[in-house]
């Protein structure tokens, strides 16, 4: 090759390159729930739905928990609440969330409320439930929901969740909600960490006491 040509083409090289980076520095880093990673700057660690003018709320329901007991969205007003959608005979995603949630509520140093809904509705009797928050060691400190398949759908549907099915496994995130039920922040399953979970429910719990103005 002509020295000449060897060397134009060199220092078009460098050009292009130095053009990338730049590029590269200045984009700014887009963010999606499956990311489960925050940009430079917020104060969650989870994936942010609170970052646009309108909050996402919760949806009505009216659902029996493991103890027969009616549970509604309205008793999850006045503390932060985390809410995901899980099945007793999962052996592997479903405990995963479980067991991370369950060490996250050991580390969270402010009331809050968990909801298990049940995307099993085939399978998630009162018995397995009982029997999952006991080994989950979630006994005591969550709710898991339970009802008939057309109880459960209209939640599935408000919530974007995909139940368990023959063919495909269910939407499997973590969702953390402010005192007035909205949608904060929202975790990926295989992004979720027990800290990072204890971490922005800490974050929504600050916000929650200033918007009410406690102390």
């Amino acid at each position: 090759m002509n020295p000449r040509a060897f060397l134009a083409l060199l220092v078009s090289g460098v050009v292009v390159l130095a053009v990338l980076v730049v590029l590269a520095v200045a984009l700014p880093t887009t963010v999606t729930i499956e990311d489960g990673i925050q940009a430079s700057g917020s104060a969650y660690r989870g994936a942010a739905r609170d970052g646009g003018t309108t909050l996402l709320p919760s949806p009505p329901f009216r659902l029996r928990d493991q103890d027969g007991q009616i549970r509604t969205v309205e008793q999850l007003r006045g503390r932060p609440a985390i809410v995901t959608f899980l099945y007793t005979s999962c052996e592997d995603t479903s405990p995963a969330i479980a067991r991370q949630i369950a060490s996250a509520l050991d580390d969270v140093k402010t009331p809050v409320s968990t909801l298990i809904i049940s995307v099993d509705p085939q399978y998630d009797d009162s018995e397995a439930a009982q029997r999952y928050l006991n080994k989950m060691n979630l006994r005591g400190r969550a709710s898991y929901l339970l009802g008939t398949r057309q109880q459960l759908e209209p939640v599935w549907d408000a919530y974007r969740i995909q139940p368990q099915g023959e063919a495909f496994d269910h939407s499997a995130y973590v969702l953390v909600l402010d005192h007035l039920g909205r949608q904060r922040v929202a975790w990926p399953a295989d992004k979720l960490t027990s800290d990072g979970l204890a971490h922005d429910v800490g974050v929504v719990s600050r916000l929650s006491r200033t918007a009410t103005g406690a102390g």
